[in-house]
This record gives structure tokens, C-alpha cells and sequence, in this order.
């Protein structure tokens, strides 16, 4: 029923500002731009868009929005968190730009979910017209990084073992790897694609947002990142990294937005068949070597997190 993430909204405080660093140094494209909102997309991703910034008095995660199989499919989940007394709302049509019908779902750990089939396309592909060639065919007009496409989001969760009877149980992500820690669940990587997660869910003391991350093209972007940032003024912004997680085997560099936000730019994850056996950490491995296989030591900002929408959505 659910393919994959679709896109996140973070809320920033500034726009212009956020634009630059997003657009001017990062490299993201603008799909579509309001007085209040833009909308981004990553130089090879078909959808309209996969990141909103959205100009509020406070930063952090508005929403995110995961994309179904069907249409047919909002009925259906609609039906199911009716039966699990679960707060929801159907929203119409254009809601977003380009957005088709949503379910608007406040999870039991308190994230505010959008699930959606229909979003409007980036090109036309009529490849005989050049403004319908593959979005990745216009590398004459890319800067920045550029960033390729969304990976994954981390959530932060009162309790993992109840988050999982929602995402494991309830709604089928596959767990691809998890940590176990004085005999609970402190972190579990779950995904409905086959890379080695959409959602990350976290042990903490209630629900926030850690990360969204989006992939460059190898271990060069990583470098390319920080030579950009450092570059355009911006070297207190990379947090952590480069390094290698020995969990989900991936390169990575942590960096935050001017107001805050934390964004992975992330390369080289496993791709594994969703019914395979997951694998586990205990917090001693997942300590030594999981979070960070090579590389310098994280640093105590890195643990902090930012908060995500109580009001959000109107159910």
C-alpha cells in the first residue's frame, strides 16, 4: 500500500534567507514559490517537489508525506485508523501544488503524516522537446552539490516498541535493522523501499525530528558539501562528519540549515529485499562501531533535536 517517502516540510524562519542556502549553495531547485513557502526538488527526482520550507516563527518539522500504491489505497487506510481510533482527516484535492487527495494522520507518537498517490510530475517526457528530457539531462543548469534525490527521514519516539506496532505491524514497513538496548528496542530502520530506510524511529523522551537526508552522487559530493558551505560562508553549519555508519554502511556529513534544521547528505547504503531477516545491534555494538564506523567523533549537538507540529493536522 505505501511505496516510499515522499516529501518532508520543515519550517524555517527566514525565506529568503533558507532559499539561499538551500537553492543558491546546496543547488536544490524551485518548483513552485509563495510569499509564505517554497517548494524544492532534488536535480533527478520526477516529483514536483520533495521539500517545503515553510516561514514560521519557529523552526523544525511541519510535516512529511509518504506516497501510496493507489488511489484507492486513501479509502483504506482511512478505514483502518478509523478502526484503530486514530485522529485523521481527508483533505481535497490542491491543497499543495500539484497535490491529489490527502489523508492527513496525526501517528500515535505524535507526527503529523500526509499520505498521498497523486503529485504532479516535474517534465512531460516528450524527450523530443528538451524541456521534457529526464530531469537529470539539464547538468548545464545544476550548482551546488547538487543533491539527487530524498533518502530517508529520523524521528525521535517516547518508546520504539510501541512506534513499531504502528510502522512494523499496522502499516508493514520492514524492519532492516534495529538496536536493542536493556532489553528494549532503542532504534529500529524501517522502509517500504528496498534501500535501508524511509523512516528511522529513536528512542527519546517524546516526539521530534532529528533528520531528513538526501543522496549525492559518491563519496565526492560528501567533500564537495563542506568545500561549498565552508566555501560560501557557511563552515559552522557542517555538525558531523565525513564519516561511515557501520549501521546501513553509508557515507555521510551532517550539516544544519541557518535556522537550525538537520540535513544528511548520504551516499552508499545496501539495498536489501524488504523480507529479509533484520539485522540486529546491541547498544554496546551499535556504541563502538553502528553509529559510526570510521571517522571523528560526534559532537553533543548532534544528539539534539528539533521540535515537530502539535497543531498539525486539523482532525
Amino acid at each position: 500500500m505505501i511505496r516510499r517517502l515522499g516529501y518532508v516540510e520543515l519550517y524555517v524562519k527566514d525565506l529568503e534567507r533558507a532559499k539561499h542556502f538551500y537553492v543558491d549553495v546546496l543547488g536544490f531547485l524551485v518548483a513552485e514559490e509563495t510569499r509564505e513557502q517554497l517548494y524544492l526538488r532534488a536535480v533527478e527526482e520526477f516529483d514536483h517537489y520533495t521539500l517545503i520550507l515553510t516561514k514560521n516563527e519557529w523552526a523544525g518539522m511541519g510535516h512529511f508525506g509518504l506516497r501510496l500504491e493507489k488511489e484507492e489505497d486513501l479509502e483504506e487506510l482511512a478505514r483502518q485508523h478509523q478502526a484503530w481510533e486514530i485522529p485523521h482527516r481527508r483533505v481535497p484535492v490542491g491543497h499543495f501544488p500539484g497535490m491529489g487527495e490527502m489523508l492527513w494522520v496525526k501517528e500515535p507518537s505524535g507526527h503529523p503524516i500526509a499520505f498521498y498517490h497523486d503529485l504532479k510530475q516535474a517534465h512531460s517526457f516528450t524527450i523530443e522537446d528538451r524541456e521534457g528530457a529526464l530531469p537529470m539531462r539539464h547538468t548545464h543548469l545544476f550548482r551546488g552539490i547538487p543533491p539527487l534525490r530524498i533518502d530517508h527521514m529520523n524521528l525521535r519516539v517516547h518508546d520504539v516498541d510501541q512506534a513499531l506496532t504502528y510502522w512494523r505491524d499496522r502499516l508493514h514497513f520492514s524492519v532492516s535493522e534495529y538496536v536493542v538496548r536493556d532489553g528494549y528496542t532503542f532504534a529500529a530502520w524501517t522502509r517500504r523501499a528496498p534501500g535501508t530506510h524511509d523512516v528511522a524511529l529513536v528512542s527519546s523522551t517524546g516526539p521530534s525530528f532529528h533528520h531528513v537526508a538526501y543522496i549525492v552522487e559518491g563519496p565526492h559530493a560528501i567533500i564537495r558539501t563542506a568545500d561549498l558551505l565552508a566555501d560560501a560562508g557557511y563552515q559552522e553549519m557542517i555538525e558531523y562528519g565525513p564519516g561511515r555508519h557501520g549501521l546501513s554502511n553509508a557515507l555521510f556529513l551532517y550539516i544544519r540549515d541557518p535556522d537550525g534544521n538537520r540535513m544528511e547528505i548520504y551516499t552508499g547504503d545496501y539495498v536489501r529485499d524488504l523480507d529479509a531477516q533484520p539485522i540486529r545491534w546491541t547498544w554496546e555494538e551499535y556504541d563502538r562501531r553502528g553509529r559510526l564506523w570510521w571517522g571523528p567523533a560526534y559532537p553533543e549537538r548532534f544528539l539534539e533535536t528539533q521540535p515537530v507540529c502539535e497543531k498539525w493536522p486539523n482532525v
